[in-house]
């Protein structure tokens, strides 16, 4: 038997943003090896953009965290939730910003004893997520079926905290289902309403969307919507 107390320092400041703390807690036997460390985050604190050669696992054990690939949403963790980030995946990861975040952190080195490639530091338009992020799931082609339309395609949508998407249409329509946060939804000549997880809307073919906003300012909105498409018909047209 062996016992290793516990040796918690504050992580460097050139690879993170706000105050955290590291707690090793298997270190790996010369250059390779897995390692393994305790994270935890003050509220808005995270990590810089970042790969690990070997991928990385994470286990949020408290509070509650943001994740972001690049190119994806803001994504919030909670704990029970567990993270597998691919080998060579550029990422970031942190507390929420009301929140402590503490995570377990898993990787192993590559031949050259490298865990982790360090990147540019995450912004705070980056952190807060000021972007509409609609993310393709599927494609359904209908060509050669008899329909109008000749697609339909399904998309993941997260709406960042306070976000309006501005007035606009869906040239084909759009059904949706709110999986999370609150929505205010308003077609032109109808009452504007809230839309909450397990909701469902319709959007018909043309009509103006007067309001579709997320109505949480801390909170991120997401959604699956089904859009069905003629030719080159957008999914979106802002008027």
């Amino acid at each position: 038997m062996r016992i290793e107390h516990s040796t918690v320092h504050s992580a460097p400041a050139g690879r993170f943003t706000g105050e955290v703390w590291a707690d090793e807690i298997v270190s790996g036997d010369s250059s390779a090896g897995p390692r393994a460390m305790s994270v935890r985050f003050a509220p808005g604190a995270r990590t810089a953009w970042h790969t690990h050669p070997r991928g990385q696992v994470l286990r949020v054990t408290e509070g509650i965290g943001r994740v972001q690939r690049k190119g994806g949403a803001v994504t919030e963790i909670r704990p029970g939730d567990t993270v597998y980030v691919d080998p060579g995946e550029v990422h970031w990861h942190g507390a929420a910003p009301h929140s402590f975040m503490t995570h377990l952190a898993f990787q192993e080195a590559d031949p050259q004893g490298i865990t982790t490639e360090w990147l540019d530091q995450v912004t705070d338009a980056e952190y807060q997520g000021s972007d509409i992020v609609r993310e393709h799931l599927v494609t359904g082609d209908l060509t050669g079926t008899g329909h109008r339309i000749d697609r339909v395609e399904l998309y993941q949508i997260t709406i960042p905290p306070g976000q309006a998407a501005g007035v606009h249409t869906h040239p084909g329509g759009v059904i949706g289902h709110v999986t999370g946060g609150r929505i205010i939804f308003e077609l032109e000549g109808r009452p504007a309403r809230e839309l909450s997880a397990g909701s469902a809307f319709f959007e018909p073919p043309g009509a103006t969307v007067h309001r579709f906003d997320n109505a949480s300012p801390s909170e991120p909105a997401t959604l699956v919507a089904c859009y069905p498409l003629t030719g080159d018909e957008p999914l979106i047209q802002p008027l």
